[in-house]
């Protein structure tokens, strides 16, 4: 009932963390153990996270349920999911013995959902659904830096145009960052775009259609490839591998079915040879290849018993054997 949404793993220090968005909390458990130490309340809608193990700090977004994109039955965004403060960052120090609040940073737009620290862990980058607005927050309490996402708006207005809908921002390199756009509303394509974070600048994008609805993504640990899931139904829905240099990106593969139904969660293993997705259409785990010109499905798991709606969410995978985990 508190809606588990996003899972990261810290394993230098052997902790992974979840939130729940509806129970408004962060959530700290041993990874050798999954034995429970803390929760740590940080208001409405806790949605994603990004993590620096050297000095034991998270981050994370705010956003609404009901800010998602409106797909396969989900509920689309209403005019009451502004009222919430879905514009705040929170940073979150974390030890042995549990959590502890930090900074807030507010920013101008509201349903901040994407986050990732830069390479270099010295900024915060954030975008904004409903804006379509991207930020980079700098961890020495400069002002944010900040730009549009979206070429048809070239100043800040806040009406909430939500055109591309940004929904998951990773570090690709010391320069570079990819963010997943799920588009499909007014003849928008969904899309990765590549940014350069530390000019703020536009740099490429890889275009979809409009019923491909991209939603998380991952970078490989051992090639310059990413891995998209797509929300869409119909036939749309599935995986992608993206290669991409400095200034492009390109289609390695792409897997479609009509049996993949709201793909949301999605990791890869040390090799850069497996992927991992959820589904919150039918509450299956995909297992798939990574292949030179393909990405075949190996297996599917059920995560709920017949019928049983589980919706899973996040899906996160260690990098490293664990050698004394139970």
């Amino acid at each position: 009932k508190d809606t588990p949404h996003f899972i990261v793993i810290d394993e230098e220090n052997d902790f992974w963390f979840i939130t729940a968005m509806d129970g408004g909390y962060i959530a700290q458990y041993n990874l050798v153990n999954d034995e429970f130490i803390d929760t740590i309340s940080v208001g409405n809608n806790p949605a994603l996270m990004t993590l620096d193990p050297t000095n034991k700090t998270l981050f994370c977004s705010r956003m609404s349920m009901s800010d998602m994109p409106s797909m396969g039955g989900m509920s689309g965004m209403d005019n009451t999911s502004m009222m919430v403060e879905t514009n705040i960052i929170n940073e979150i120090m974390y030890t042995k013995d549990g959590l502890t609040l930090g900074r807030e940073f507010i920013l101008e737009s509201d349903v901040l959902h994407g986050i990732t620290y830069d390479y270099n862990k010295e900024n915060i980058i954030t975008a904004s659904i409903t804006d379509d607005w991207l930020y980079k927050i700098p961890l020495n309490d400069d002002p944010p830096i900040s730009n549009t996402m979206d070429s048809l708006i070239t100043t800040y207005v806040g009406n909430y145009p939500k055109r591309l809908q940004p929904l998951q921002i990773i570090s690709l390199n010391d320069s570079l960052v990819a963010i997943s756009c799920s588009g499909f509303m007014n003849g928008v394509n969904g899309q990765v775009q590549i940014w350069n974070i530390q000019l703020m600048k536009f740099v490429t994008s890889y275009e979809f259609d409009d019923k491909s609805i991209p939603w998380h993504l991952i970078k490989s640990p051992v090639s310059n490839e990413i891995f998209i899931v797509f929300g869409g139904i119909g036939g749309n829905g599935g995986l992608a591998a993206l290669t991409y240099t400095e200034n492009e990106i390109e289609m390695k593969w792409k897997t479609l079915d009509d049996n993949y139904i709201n793909f949301h969660g999605v990791t890869i293993d040390s090799e850069g040879e497996y992927i991992y997705v959820t589904s919150r259409g039918n509450h299956y785990l995909y297992q798939f290849r990574n292949m030179v010109e393909d990405g075949p499905l190996l297996t599917s798991v059920p995560l709920g018993t017949e019928n049983q709606i589980v919706s899973p969410g996040g899906v996160s995978i260690m990098q490293k054997t664990c050698i004394e985990c139970e």
